[in-house]
């Protein structure tokens, strides 16, 4: 996006000089912005009165003559901007009516009082209200692009209010929230949301016409959902909460199946399995999702390998482990526990964040940092990359098809390289690194995209960001600070999708 904006502002600029002030348009969704008076450019930036953008883009305004401020809200959500001051903050009104300042907005030209009216930056609000902007620098223009025809919800819990649900529209409109309760544990189906109640872990589900309905009036703990609609939870029993029976349910026709007979820890949904662990036993246990088959699952000696859930890898049609207490040879078996292989007899931890397929990537953690590749059978186990020792640890950050991209956890220079060993080179500087249908992201003091070798990566997103989620050709992203939730194209055009801070997110794509 730092692009984007230089080459807008540098059209700005020249617009200066070409152009009286007063010829510059606004242009929202194809239809001229009537103000009471001329847009203004100032150093580069476009100005309007306030009051005619802010109403446009669907937000009441008001005037602090003594605090010489500007407010605008919409619903609960507000904004204010300082006459002279170069920050606009942003907030909502949580639950109790309370006024909760989310973020600061830095803008390159505070708003301003000219020739008795209050002008602000187009840009800046703009975006802060869900809108996009661009340049038009044939026609001197500024097109606002305020995506009321983007269709879809986004449900989340906003930190800005105890983790209340709340629904608003991919395009920043239509803020409501849905619950009262603290949530949890969201997930879509059907075009509902569901999710567990903070204090009580009870499943409820809510869409926007139905408003919130309890589907399971105890304890729970949700496994995850499948294809034909089936939702897999463990109902929770004892003061711990540690354990209890796995059952499923129908999510169209409410038909509750339990699928174990005594309490469990540890369940995980895999495929066509659950897996499980039992108190008292060092052994795995699985059963089908239909509750037709159930199997104990060992790989010999339970007293130096112990199998739990979360020490197993599960990669495409097989189950990986380690066959030692921190790390052994790696060991492959089907996911009912049959066909138990050793694929090598040297020490390897198995590195998580590779794809399922037919080779897998892993760490020699006592020479050097080694990175190695085997196929799944057990065939052609090579040396990929020879290791520094002086790195403690190597992450494989990403992937996509044979070629890896890895780091040393302690610094962010990120290096790709292929299972073959060949074109093992330096990619860029990275926090996270995310490989999606063969372009590359990855995100430092600002969002990035680009080609797979990272020589044409273009910033979509100045700011901080702590995590972001590629869906089609939209990247969704909560910025560093205020945990706001924001979408980007792959061009550098971005705007905002909340302005509250957001917990856990889904999003209904229509």
């Amino acid at each position: 996006m730092k692009r984007l904006l230089m080459l807008i502002c540098a059209a700005l600029t020249l617009g200066i000089s070409a152009y009286a002030a007063d010829e510059t348009e606004i242009y929202i969704d194809g239809t001229l912005l009537e103000c009471p008076s001329a847009p203004v450019n100032a150093d580069g930036r476009v100005l309007v009165p306030m009051r005619a953008i802010f109403e446009a883009l669907g937000a009441e305004v008001s005037w602090d003559a003594q605090g010489r401020t500007v407010w605008a809200a919409r619903g609960d959500e507000f904004i204010g901007l300082g006459i002279d001051n170069d920050v606009m903050s942003v907030g909502v009104h949580n639950s109790f009516g309370e006024a909760v300042w989310v973020d600061s907005v830095t803008l390159d030209v505070p708003a301003q009082i000219i020739n008795d009216y209050t002008y602000i930056p187009i840009r800046a609000v703009s975006e802060t209200l869900g809108a996009r902007v661009s340049w038009d620098a044939a026609n001197n223009a500024v097109i606002i692009d305020s995506r009321s025809d983007i269709s879809g919800t986004v449900y989340y819990a906003s930190d800005s209010d105890y983790q209340r649900l709340y629904s608003v529209g991919i395009n920043g409109k239509n803020r409501k929230k849905l619950s009262d309760r603290s949530v949890y544990g969201l997930e879509m189906y059907g075009g509902s949301v569901y999710y567990l109640s903070a204090d009580e872990s009870f499943l409820y589900r809510a869409d926007n016409e139905s408003g919130e309905e309890c589907v399971i009036a105890a304890a729970v703990n949700t496994l995850g959902t499948d294809a034909d609609g089936w939702l897999y939870y463990q109902e929770l029993d004892g003061a711990a909460r540690e354990s209890g029976a796995v059952f499923r349910l129908n999510l169209d026709s409410g038909e509750t199946e339990r699928l174990t007979a005594a309490s469990v820890r540890y369940p995980l949904l895999y495929g066509d399995y659950i897996y499980f662990n039992i108190d008292g036993s060092n052994n795995m246990f699985a059963v089908t999702t239909d509750g037709a088959a159930s199997y104990e699952i060992s790989i010999g000696d339970t007293s130096t390998v112990k199998l739990y859930t979360f020490n197993c890898r599960f990669f495409g049609g097989y189950i990986l482990v380690e066959n030692g207490v921190w790390y052994g040879s790696i060991v492959r078996m089907n996911l009912d526990g049959s066909g138990v292989v050793t694929l090598n007899q040297t020490n390897f931890v198995i590195f998580e964040n590779q794809t399922q397929y037919d080779k897998i990537f892993y760490l020699n953690p006592s020479d050097g940092q080694d990175i190695y590749c085997i196929n799944i059978d057990g065939t052609d186990e090579h040396l990929v990359v020879k290791g520094d020792s002086s790195w403690i640890d190597i992450d494989v950050v990403a992937q996509w098809g044979n070629m890896i991209y890895y780091k040393n956890p302690m610094r962010s220079e990120v290096y790709r390289v292929n299972a073959d060993g060949s074109e093992n080179e330096y990619v860029c500087y990275a926090d996270t690194v995310k490989v999606v249908d063969g372009r590359l992201f990855s995100s430092y003091q600002g969002l990035y995209t680009g080609s797979l070798d990272a020589h044409d990566m273009v910033n979509i997103y100045a700011g901080g960001v702590k995590d972001f989620e590629v869906i089609g050709d939209t990247v969704y992203l909560t910025a560093e600070n205020s945990s706001r939730l924001f979408t980007a194209d792959f061009y550098g055009n971005s705007s905002a999708v909340t302005m509250d801070s957001v917990g856990e997110w889904v999003c209904d794509i229509e």
